[in-house]
């Protein structure tokens, strides 16, 4: 079973998405960028789904730092994000994205289904 962390500062988020992704997925959740990275470094993710706005170290810092290891940069990353900060995730390679006003669990679990079967990077 793949190992999703979750990475979001609004608990509210996380107990929305929760239920669905850990009956499919080993789930864990980090409530800051800096936590995220300590999970990170301790159990390497099969993915990781992250807010870009994070205290402590932003989304898009964890993505850089994830895509600069050998070992974790072939991890897909999906973002929590809006139009505004896509081109950068998407220049930094994230995955793909979920945009908060019109996502889902099963949107979102349909979307890590695909990034772990099949590899695609969505650019």
């Amino acid at each position: 079973m793949h190992n999703i962390l979750f990475i979001h500062s609004d608990p509210k988020i996380v107990k929305f998405y929760e239920p669905l992704l850990s009956r499919h997925f080993e789930f864990d959740s980090a409530i800051d960028g800096l936590s995220g990275l300590r999970k990170i470094r301790l159990k390497p993710p099969g993915a990781v789904v992250s807010d870009y706005h994070l205290a402590h170290l932003s989304g898009l810092a964890l993505l850089k730092f994830i895509r600069s290891q050998g070992h974790l940069a072939a991890v897909p990353f999906i973002f929590f994000a809006d139009h505004s900060n896509l081109e950068s995730a998407l220049n930094w390679g994230a995955n793909d994205w979920i945009v908060p006003s019109s996502s889902s669990p099963e949107i979102l679990l349909n979307k890590i289904y695909q990034h772990l079967k099949y590899g695609i990077h969505i650019h």
